[in-house]
């Protein structure tokens, strides 16, 4: 049975990681802008055996696609406890965050891309796959 709350938090850490990517691309933008200035940065080609200057917008020079956050791992101490089962279901097992005395880790890993992908670890070892599709609407 899907836990909905480890789903979501998953989904919650994929798309934060996802608006990133966009922030990264503004951030290097502005360090560009305080580097050269508003005006861009002048250049010259050769075309046709001739030198041609002109003047680059700082925004062609980032695309927020070459940009990428790829890769985030949350980790989560936690005790592992049996859970009885209800309405003729068997008894489960949850996992239940903790500050204290936590006898086990559960790894978040999340890969850049669209669908993002990750797998969820219990103390090192792979429980399960997931993929993460985004809604990118141009944030990403």
């Amino acid at each position: 049975m899907a836990d909905h709350r480890l789903d979501d938090l998953i989904e919650t850490l994929a798309h934060a990681l996802a608006r990133t990517r966009g922030r990264c691309a503004r951030q290097h933008l502005h360090r560009l802008q305080q580097r050269w200035g508003a005006r861009g940065l002048d250049v010259a080609t050769l075309v046709d055996g001739q030198w041609e200057r002109r003047t680059l917008p700082l925004a062609e020079l980032v695309k927020p696609r070459g940009i990428m956050a790829m890769a985030l791992e949350v980790q989560i101490d936690c005790r592992i406890e049996e859970l009885r089962g209800t309405r003729g279901q068997p008894p489960r097992l949850a996992l239940c965050p903790c500050s204290d005395r936590a006898d086990h880790r559960l790894t978040i890993c999340l890969q850049g891309g669209n669908p993002m992908h990750g797998q969820l670890l219990l103390d090192g070892q792979p429980l399960r796959t997931f993929s993460v599709p985004l809604d990118t609407g141009g944030a990403a």
